[in-house]
């Protein structure tokens, strides 16, 4: 007999940690998976994080410890990059893991969410 687990049960659920930051930097560290379960909290997070910040001029998305980014994930990052464009926010993802970079370039969406002079994959600091 096979026992299929609950759907509210992952593996590795989507974590966000704001980091050091000041007045016009906000930092967010993403931990797990960006997927389809868990891709709406970080759109969320940044909404309110916006509305509640005037004087915000750049997000770094710290994507160190993503383990995974479904296409709904990568929907996700494209939403959050219309919101912060509109809102005159710089839209940085540091510390892209290489399964991403991958995601990004197979998809043509990497020039248009780092920007042409998109800062190299960095390891984990």
């Amino acid at each position: 007999m096979t026992t299929t687990p609950p759907h509210s049960i992952r593996p590795n659920p989507l974590r966000l940690t704001t980091g050091p930051e000041d007045e016009r930097t906000l930092r967010l560290a993403l931990r797990g998976d960006l997927d389809y379960d868990h891709a709406d909290l970080l759109l969320d997070v940044v909404r309110e994080e916006l509305a509640g910040r005037p004087g915000l001029r750049a997000l770094r998305l710290d994507c160190a410890e993503l383990t995974a980014v479904d296409s709904m994930g990568l929907s996700v990052l494209l939403m959050v990059h219309r919101v912060t464009t509109a809102a005159g926010i710089g839209l940085h993802l540091d510390h892209r893991t290489p399964a991403l970079e991958r995601l990004l370039q197979i998809t043509g969406t990497r020039d248009h969410l780092t920007g042409h002079g998109a800062e190299p994959i960095s390891e984990s600091s």
